[in-house]
């Protein structure tokens, strides 16, 4: 592997057997020791086609300055970079890393890497784009300088290949990011799929969501493995109207979901809660909860353990706060969305949640847009649900219908009911 000889140890490859003959079928070879050339990878695997200089870097690698290489050596590549662990990865990695800044190269290569990924086709990517849910170059630049960048200035190695190596075990979106082009590149079965199928019969097309699919990728990334496979669009105050009421029915008792709040700065953040939302006095939640920003950076703050106040949702109180809140103290949330809708807060140094600045562009925020998402399998319906699984949360508690109605000194119920998805 280049100038990195001395460091190797060598190891059993781990791509699947039938990666290795499907490759060598589509390329002409028989065996490992078979040659192929340059011309030949680049015409049996459409590299012809890309306008990117990672062919090239790929083939310098492997044909190390011959005028063809092994297939063995082809698929040791592969195996590093997609099926070994983040030690072997880096050890190639550095070849396609050739300026003297690492953090320059690194930036150009990630541009590289990304162009690549979204050429990768799956059910789950092309449900957002036939939504007209956008790759944007906005975001697509923010995730390489404002968090790529940023987790690499923040690693440090006692050499390029060490700092390398924990970088992509860190971030390990950038990682999985990576292994989705290089299987693209070399028709490979892509073993994780970092994008969700989107369920929602919402025209998104009609109403566009906040987010673009870097977004979407950036925080499914951080989410439980089990709540990965798919997102369903709940509310969308664009379409549901500036309404706390109307947002309350149809959030609580729908499982984990997504909470994402542009303000008048369009500064995009939220939160991820762990569980249905109920209405009640206390905190619920667990560890799992986290706060994130999106625009203008894109992080997430982790639970610290320091307290339990992840999840609190009121209404109708006289001595408590009536709203949406996540992480920190009652009056002094992380996030907060009052029930007074369109007006909110975000703390800086919350507690709950590691390093936290504002989310917002100022502490006080005034609300543009909201959107609540469920995440994962939809969850199971109450066993006295009717028969056309439709009940809404005033049907089910009437205790809930009387506060909601409280809230704006009216009868919501048939506003808060299910709105036939095709309507939108």
């Amino acid at each position: 592997m280049g100038n990195n000889d001395s460091k190797q140890v060598r190891v059993f490859r781990r791509i699947p057997a039938s990666d290795g003959r499907a490759l060598a079928t589509r390329l002409g070879l028989k065996s490992e020791t078979d040659s192929v050339s340059e011309d030949r990878l680049r015409n049996n695997l459409s590299w012809k086609d890309l306008d990117n200089p990672i062919p090239a870097q790929i083939w310098a690698i492997v044909s190390k300055g011959h005028r063809s290489a092994t297939f063995s050596s082809l698929l040791d590549l592969i195996d590093a970079m997609v099926f070994q662990d983040h030690t072997s990865a880096a050890q190639y990695m550095l070849h396609f890393l050739p300026e003297p800044s690492l953090v320059e190269a690194v930036k150009t290569y990630a541009y590289h890497i990304i162009n690549i990924f979204h050429r990768h086709k799956s059910p789950a990517s092309d449900s957002w784009q036939s939504q007209g849910v956008p790759i944007s170059a906005t975001t697509t630049e923010k995730l390489v300088s404002n968090h790529f960048v940023e987790s690499l200035n923040a690693t440090q190695g006692v050499d390029n290949e060490e700092r390398i190596s924990k970088w992509i075990e860190k971030d390990k979106l950038f990682y999985l990011m990576q292994k989705i082009a290089f299987c693209y590149l070399f028709h490979i079965s892509i073993p994780e799929d970092t994008i969700p199928q989107l369920t929602s019969s919402f025209n998104l097309k009609a109403v566009p969501t906040i987010l673009d699919l870097c977004d979407v990728l950036f925080i499914n990334n951080s989410l439980p493995h089990d709540l990965r496979s798919e997102w369903a669009l709940l509310f969308s105050s664009q379409i549901h109207g500036q309404s706390f009421t109307s947002m309350l029915g149809k959030l609580t008792n729908k499982g984990p979901t997504l909470i994402i709040v542009e303000d008048s700065h369009q500064h995009v953040f939220g939160g991820f809660a762990s569980e249905s939302w109920r209405i009640g006095p206390k905190f619920i939640g667990d560890t799992k909860c986290f706060l994130f920003k999106l625009r203008p950076i894109s992080e997430v703050y982790t639970a610290t353990g320091y307290n339990d106040h992840h999840m609190y949702l009121n209404v109708n109180q006289q001595t408590m706060p009536n709203g949406l809140g996540m992480g920190g103290q009652l009056q002094n949330f992380g996030l907060w969305i009052d029930a007074d809708f369109g007006k909110g807060h975000s703390s800086p140094g919350c507690s709950t949640y590691h390093r936290m600045p504002s989310l917002s562009a100022e502490k006080d925020f005034s609300l543009e847009h909201m959107e609540v998402w469920a995440l994962g399998p939809p969850p199971k319906e109450d066993s006295d649900d009717e028969t056309d699984g439709k009940r809404s949360i005033l049907d089910k508690d009437s205790g809930a219908k009387a506060i909601l109605e409280m809230i704006d000194r009216g009868h919501h119920s048939e506003g808060l009911r299910e709105i036939p998805d095709e309507e939108y």
